[in-house]
């Protein structure tokens, strides 16, 4: 009877051994297929299949892992796949939304960059007016002295050539200074658009050990690159204070701003050759976390 009674309890304990097995082996597979299903998924899909592609690999790993993972670690081998397929399509779903932002951040500066040159386009369309203004007036003067019209009738068609020779020296002016500025902002914008969303180089102040002037977004016209008085004055006095010395402009911009900063690195840029500056250079724009800065520092 006692030996019965062995048996028995032998037979039970071998029962309960073997009996986890299957299930744990559908359990194991399931998990396979449905971790293998989303990488899949992943693979296929037009937008995030092209991203990630060391994540992913990880993440298969994992799979494999898992799959021949025995009893004792199959826990860990499933948390393990888990996670990585879970970070690979977080992984490719990142770098989609940052190619999207890059585009359309070279899109921005480029609609930027032809606004400016809309700009320089129709001064030089005024220009041309004044130009024929000019050349009728100088043909109508011609023509009254031909007819031998009165001094009094002369004196004031001279000054009216004058004053519209005035007009045309004043347009000439603007034509050249917005030129000068669509040039020298087509320059900040391409290197704006070379730096990309993350290669752009910022210096420090203590970079150089030199004198340095921060220009925030108080020192300019809101959403413009004109300086405001206070701007011109702090500009002067660095530029009187450090003429003798090598002076580097540093546009710092978030990234809808870089264009703007661009903009006004070059007004600072004029307002120190203007107050008797040197040497004046612009640097690549440089990251900020929000608006449009200049940072001026003497070397």
């Amino acid at each position: 009877m006692k030996r019965a009674f062995f048996l028995a309890l032998v037979a039970a304990v071998f029962a309960l051994g073997l009996a986890p097995a299957p299930v744990h082996a559908a359990s194991k597979d399931a998990d396979v297929a449905r971790l293998s299903a989303q990488l899949e998924q992943l693979d296929a899909s037009p937008v995030l299949g092209q991203y990630a592609m060391a994540q992913r690999t990880l993440a298969r790993n994992a799979v494999a892992d898992l799959q021949n993972a025995g009893r004792s670690g199959h826990g860990h081998a499933l948390f393990m796949a888990d996670q990585r397929v879970a970070l690979a399509k977080a992984s490719a779903q990142v770098d989609a939304d940052r190619a999207k932002l890059d585009q359309l951040q070279r899109e921005h500066d480029q609609i930027q960059l032809e606004a400016s040159q809309a700009e320089a386009a129709i001064a030089r369309a005024e220009l041309a007016r004044q130009r024929l203004q000019y050349e009728a007036a100088v043909q109508q003067a011609q023509m009254l002295q031909e007819q031998g019209n009165q001094s009094a009738q002369q004196a004031q068609q001279a000054q009216a050539e004058a004053d519209q020779a005035r007009k045309l020296a004043a347009a000439q002016a603007r034509a050249a200074t917005l030129a000068r500025k669509e040039a020298r902002l087509a320059e900040a914008a391409t290197k704006a658009l070379q730096g990309g969303s993350g290669g752009s180089r910022a210096s420090t102040n203590g970079g150089g050990g030199g004198a340095s002037l921060h220009l925030s977004a108080a020192s300019f016209e809101s959403g413009s690159d004109n300086l405001t008085a206070s701007g011109r004055r702090r500009i002067a006095d660095f530029a009187r204070a450090h003429a003798s010395q090598r002076i580097v402009i540093e546009p710092r911009a978030a990234s809808d701003s870089r264009v703007l900063a661009g903009r006004r690195a070059v007004a600072v840029e004029a307002a120190l050759a203007a107050a008797g500056a040197g040497q004046v250079s612009i640097r690549t724009v440089g990251q900020a976390s929000k608006g449009a800065t200049v940072e001026v520092r003497a070397e």
